[in-house]
């Protein structure tokens, strides 16, 4: 029986120096072939040694082929696979991973450490501001956390490939964030605002804001889209600025596309808008733009959402009420449903939520008013009275 031959084979170099070198099969070349590496090493020990903790990585399903793959040329390969994100998701993306990428990026990705997302995290905690402020130079670790979860589940990705041993996102430990307290108004100050906007052009609008719609699906609404007889608008889309530039796009997720009913008081005000509107058409003739949108200027063209914004906490603060951000209009939609005992389920579904525990955990919070009845509640069950 032949002599099986020694896999680990002694080269001598021109400068007559010794090496030991040895090939392995590491799998399949993406077009295929069998992808055959060479290690080369100083003494035979060295050699034998590389091969067997090779070969048994190989054995459990753990070795990962040597490569010279940069952080920055993964990331982008990365984001570049993510078909199924909204424009402005992969927006976020980008900006989340861009210090990564200037600091980490010309890194070979395989060479990538715990400690060099440590001395990351720390830089952008004590100035990793892009906008100047004498204030504060470092970002919020709510900015550095988006920034570690985006990057955990790009490396999930490269440790899933074979790329990577292990991710070493998961080893970094999170900065503590404190959320702030969600600002909402109460019923009356929310009958308030309608009250104030009711002989505002866009008083139609403001009332769906109201009734919950995000900032997107209230601009991206469409005539189309709205039945007065039937008294119901259908969610479909939604427009977004992304990097400066707006778009229409799919809404959020697949249960943010909803029929949700009007009640009179809607109704009225969005025939009212649709005649306005026609006037204007008349008046501003071959000027005017049929976009089909519902929120639009007297010219027919709509907004950007960042005025849409804008306009909102000008008119909150022209009726005397605190000044809450746009969004806080939705929170504030979805705390009053509950506060009144709406379903979290049906609340979760008018929302257009993933789920019903997003809603509670984000959408629904307390107010004075809910505390101080909670209180009166209490008292009467405990008899009404309080120990001397």
């Amino acid at each position: 029986m032949p002599r099986k031959q020694d896999p680990i084979k002694k080269v001598t170099l021109k400068d007559g120096k010794t090496r030991y070198r040895f090939v392995i099969d590491v799998g399949r070349r993406p077009d295929g072939g069998r992808d055959q590496r060479t290690f080369t090493y100083d003494t035979l020990k060295q050699a034998k040694a590389e091969r067997a903790k090779i070969m048994a990585a190989k054995a459990g399903g753990t070795y990962v082929a040597p490569s010279a793959l940069t952080v920055a040329d993964y990331l982008a390969s990365w984001l570049a696979g993510k078909r199924n994100l909204r424009a402005g998701t992969v927006r976020a993306y980008t900006d989340a991973l861009r210090p990564i990428e200037e600091r980490l990026g010309r890194r070979e990705l395989q060479q990538l450490r715990k400690a060099d997302l440590d001395g990351l995290v720390d830089w952008m905690l004590r100035e990793g501001r892009r906008v100047g402020n004498v204030q504060r130079r470092g970002v919020s670790p709510r900015t550095v956390n988006i920034m570690l979860t985006v990057l955990t589940a790009a490396l999930d990705s490269a440790e899933k490939q074979g790329l990577v041993g292990r991710n070493v996102a998961r080893l970094v430990e999170r900065p503590t964030h404190r959320p702030k307290q969600m600002t909402t108004w109460s019923a009356d100050q929310a009958s308030a605002f309608l009250a104030h906007v009711a002989d505002d052009r866009l008083q139609a609008a403001w009332m769906l804001s109201m009734y919950g719609l995000r900032r997107g699906e209230v601009l991206g609404l469409r005539w189309s889209d709205v039945d007065l007889a039937a008294g119901a608008i259908a969610v479909t889309q939604a427009r977004v600025s992304v990097a400066g530039d707006v778009m229409d796009g799919d809404p959020k997720s697949q249960r943010s596309r909803r029929v949700l009913p009007l009640d009179a008081g809607l109704v009225a005000a969005l025939k009212a808008l649709k005649a306005k509107q026609a006037a204007e058409r008349l008046a501003a003739g071959a000027a005017y733009e049929n976009s089909g949108y519902v929120v639009v200027n007297e010219l027919g063209q709509p907004p950007r959402p960042e005025w849409y914004g804008d306009r909102f906490q000008w008119l909150a603060a022209k009726a005397g009420l605190p000044v809450i951000r746009l969004h806080d209009a939705r929170h504030t939609c979805g705390t009053l449903m509950h506060l009144r005992g709406v379903p979290t389920a049906v609340i979760s579904a008018w929302l257009g939520h993933a789920s019903a525990a997003f809603t509670m955990k984000t959408y629904v919070h307390s107010q004075d008013e809910a505390l101080v009845a909670a209180g009166a509640t209490l008292t009467q069950a405990l008899g009404g009275s309080r120990p001397a």
